[in-house]
């Protein structure tokens, strides 16, 4: 605990240092609140992965900081998730490596694939989905669905709806994703809206208006640094 303190006081110390630095032209970078706020995040990230020789959380925050950063780095052509893909590769590519040579290296950040289904009787109005450093595959099924929560956090996560019925032919799904790929697979009749308040993040939702829309689906939330994709099958 004292060392976390100690290498989160000396952090803050070099920020305040920058911050000033820029303020008074000493260096090209400027800094805003929000930037500053998870510089001193991630690299505290790091610095204790570095320490507990975690190797995903160190790589990832790198990659954080990179993101960040793009633009006074040059590199904004890469895009977030192509940074992303790399620091997962990066990070799977050094387990395996260190690994070979016995070492004893954590990897906090377990990236595992997941298939599975909701079911909700006909009782059930409200479901939800939430993921969290991982891959994973769901099928909802239900009788009376009026609400889906999705919560998914550094995860990718496909979620089909081809087998739902709900009340007065609506329904509603909020979505908080952050460092996340969801996928929504939802049938050629439903009429999808979608109100997503997001930072740095996609929201792809074509749609042939020419089909007849026999329901309707209402989608908000948030996503940060985050992609969805609404797909009909």
């Amino acid at each position: 605990m004292r060392a976390k303190r100690f290498f989160l006081g000396i952090i803050i110390l070099i920020l305040a240092t920058l911050l000033v630095s820029t303020k008074l032209d000493i260096i090209s970078f400027h800094f805003k609140f929000w930037t500053i706020a998870l510089t001193v995040l991630f690299i505290f990230l790091l610095v204790q992965g570095i320490i507990y020789r975690r190797i995903s959380q160190s790589v990832f925050a790198v990659a954080f900081l990179v993101i960040l950063y793009a633009k006074e780095l040059g590199i904004e052509r890469l895009g977030t998730w192509t940074i992303f893909l790399v620091a997962c590769l990066v990070s799977v590519g050094l387990s395996l490596i260190f690994k070979s040579f016995g070492r004893n290296m954590k990897g906090d950040w377990n990236w595992k694939h997941k298939i599975s289904s909701l079911e909700t009787d006909t009782s059930e109005k409200k479901i939800k989905i939430s993921e969290s450093m991982s891959s994973s595959v769901r099928y909802v099924k239900a009788n009376n669905l009026e609400q889906v929560d999705i919560s998914s956090r550094i995860a990718s996560l496909k979620i089909y709806f081809d087998n739902v019925e709900f009340q007065n032919d609506e329904a509603n799904i909020f979505i908080n994703g952050s460092l996340s790929e969801i996928i929504l697979f939802f049938p050629k009749e439903w009429k999808v809206f979608v109100n997503i308040n997001s930072v740095l993040s996609e929201v792809e939702t074509a749609q042939e208006e020419e089909n007849i829309f026999e329901k309707r689906i209402y989608i908000n939330g948030n996503l940060n640094l985050s992609e969805l994709k609404i797909k009909y099958i």
